[in-house]
């Protein structure tokens, strides 16, 4: 079988499938009853079906972009030693941050992931020397590296596959077909003639989603297409009948008894239209009664808000993320932190194995980045989460008693303020000072009258530290230094003897302001 006919059967293939799935997902009642036809639903999607919605729906536009934007935010760095004691970059870090700065490429990444998810899958073309068709083997360096350009999968389509099973690459794209569609409202037209064959070794190949093969992905808008229909189906319909019936219409009622000759029903309405039109306020009638009809104004919230639920539930992105909705505060906190989970997953299992690396390795292989010294490299992240003022605020005072952290530690990694110079940025914390009392710490030193066996104050001791506390909280919650509680203790005696309660027993308990027997201290 040759190359030519392997690609047509290939591509006759994944269009049977497709269309042979969506035959059978939209038969009901024994395939007598067609849901898609009956809904209005699109049978088999076309690249450009999922190009015009992503431009022309803002739910869509929102789901193709919502992970890639999050994933991408703020870049990452490329490094090959992670001892926080090394100063200044290795020659590795350098050239790739000189990279960098030439062809911006984590957002050239986040470009080349909205375009995957729109269709298939994108490419990233890397202009080197030589022919787009010929094999990319070397390069002297890095300013070989003229361009990194991306394309979608309308605008890269394969050429050709690898078909030699003993190859690793087998079933994997040779060559590429390479032009750029300018998509219109009528159709999509080829801006540079027939394209150019590009060979794969100069492109790095993107698919997110993947499943049946390593080509491939699954498009963002796919499996919530058919939602994104009834969407435009219910908003575009309700704004419709909106705008109907918030005119509700008039009659005019003229009485059967005047009469009406043809002048003046011209006149009536060429007054009437001036009045619907809005150059005339008021109108001037005689024997005729205008009578407003009434309807009700379209309220189409609670479909729009079951739908966006089920687009939400498909497409794994929360609602408040979706909707951009910060009613609720908890629980909008909750959607976030479980979005933040989930893009750091999407960084870890994704975005860094598929695509950073391959270009990473591509990039050493060809010679247009240094070895790295250790001879591997780590992709390290910005943070993903954007504290707001109250939680930073909340996490400084939970580090600040935690005894262990230093001021400048809090506004650096918490605060985002910049370091104190001298020993006070280098002060930890929360960490007590010391007792002048007890300068060594630990259990205060006996004394000799703490062992005296009267002394009520060390037999509580004996007892425990915690009940030696609570006497000496209830002695000073029971008995003030102010005249006004003495005054209070002293009736209270009173009122206790008018009573002929028994007397106090002689024993007293030590307080910080004096002694209380144990009969004053239970009242």
């Amino acid at each position: 079988m040759s190359k030519t006919s392997l690609k047509t059967l290939t591509e006759a293939l994944t269009s049977f499938s497709r269309a042979r799935f969506a035959n059978i997902a939209s038969k009901t009642f024994g395939g007598k009853r067609d849901m898609y036809r009956t809904l209005g639903y699109i049978r088999e999607l076309q690249l450009q079906d999922y190009r015009a919605r992503y431009r022309r729906n803002e739910v869509a536009n929102r789901i193709v972009k919502a992970r890639p934007k999050a994933t991408w935010r703020g870049g990452g760095s490329v490094v090959d030693d992670m001892d926080p004691t090394k100063e200044g970059e290795s020659t590795f870090e350098a050239a790739f941050a000189d990279l960098d700065n030439r062809h911006k490429i984590w957002d050239t990444f986040k470009r080349a992931d909205i375009l995957a998810g729109i269709g298939r899958y994108a490419i990233i073309l890397i202009g080197a020397p030589g022919e787009l068709e010929t094999p990319l083997e070397s390069v002297s360096g890095p300013e070989d590296i003229a361009y990194l350009s991306v394309y979608a999968e309308e605008d890269a389509t394969v050429e050709r596959f690898e078909v030699d099973k003993e190859s690793p690459r087998f079933g994997l794209p040779v060559y590429y077909t390479v032009k750029r569609t300018q998509m219109t409202a009528a159709t999509a037209v080829n801006s540079m003639g027939a394209g150019r064959r590009v060979h794969w070794t100069r492109v790095l190949h993107i698919a997110d989603g993947l499943l049946d093969d390593r080509i491939y992905g699954e498009p963002r808008l796919e499996c919530v297409w058919n939602r994104l229909d009834d969407l435009e189906k219910v908003a575009g319909g309700g704004s419709e009948a909106f705008w109907r019936r918030a005119d509700q219409g008039t009659q005019f009622d003229i009485d059967s008894t005047v009469d009406v000759d043809a002048d003046d029903k011209k006149n009536l309405q060429a007054m009437l239209e001036e009045y619907e039109h809005g150059f005339r306020r008021y109108l001037t009638t005689r024997g005729m009664k205008i009578n407003t009809l009434g309807s009700d104004v379209a309220d189409f919230k609670s479909p729009v808000e079951s739908i966006i639920s089920l687009i939400s539930a498909g497409t794994g992105i929360p609602q408040r993320v979706l909707m951009g909705s910060e009613q609720g505060k908890l629980a909008a906190k909750q959607a976030r932190a479980s979005w933040d989970n989930e893009i750091s997953d999407r960084q870890r299992d994704y975005a860094g194995p598929c695509v950073v690396r391959p270009f990473v390795d591509k990039m050493i292989a060809l010679g247009a980045l240094p070895e790295p010294d250790l001879g591997s490299y780590d992709v390290i992240w910005s943070s993903i989460s954007q504290m707001d003022d109250e939680q930073r605020a909340k996490i400084g005072t939970e580090w600040a008693g935690l005894g262990a952290v230093t001021r400048n530690e809090l506004r650096v990694r918490v605060l985002n303020l910049e370091p104190l110079e001298g020993e006070l940025g280098s002060e930890i914390l929360g960490k007590s000072a010391p007792n002048p009392f007890n300068p060594s710490g630990g259990f205060p030193p006996r004394r000799e009258e703490d062992e005296d066996p009267d002394n009520p104050r060390a037999a509580a001791r004996k007892k425990g530290g915690a009940a030696y506390q609570v006497v000496h909280r209830a002695a000073d919650r029971f008995r003030r230094t102010s005249q006004t509680y003495h005054q209070c203790v002293v009736q209270r005696r009173q009122r206790v003897l008018a009573k002929e309660q028994p007397p106090a027993e002689p024993t007293r308990i030590e307080g910080r302001g004096g002694y209380l027997t144990k009969h004053e201290w239970g009242n």
